[in-house]
């Protein structure tokens, strides 16, 4: 509290305008426009997990931008990598591995699904 950060003023006033917004409604009426089509993806690892393989691990995202799969080498923007993700809708928690955890480093890694 003593050292809050930076914009944190314009962040709280970015956020209430977020809000006002009604996100929740939006969801609901395009889900009554178009019954069927509106699908809702979990947001936790959609930009940690590799859209080519699936494999999810913190160390993949390089950078704000970038993505490398840390199995497979596969690289691209990271918000491409995320979108692709969302419109597969890959996201939500992995299920627990018998194996070292998320990126644990086996070579012979199945891709991890969401439940």
């Amino acid at each position: 509290m003593e050292q809050p950060g930076r914009n944190v003023a314009q962040k709280s006033g970015l956020n209430r305008g977020i809000l006002a917004q009604g996100w929740g409604l939006l969801r609901r009426r395009t889900g009554h426009k178009a019954p069927g089509r509106v699908e809702d993806v979990p947001a936790p690892y959609t930009s940690l997990r590799c859209s080519a393989c699936g494999w999810i691990d913190k160390n993949s995202r390089k950078s704000q931008a970038e993505f490398c799969c840390s199995s497979r080498g596969f690289t691209c923007n990271a918000d491409n990598n995320a979108a692709n993700n969302v419109a597969a809708g890959q996201g939500g928690i992995p299920r627990p591995r018998r194996t070292a955890g998320a990126g644990g480093g086996d070579s012979g890694h199945q891709p991890l699904e969401h439940p």
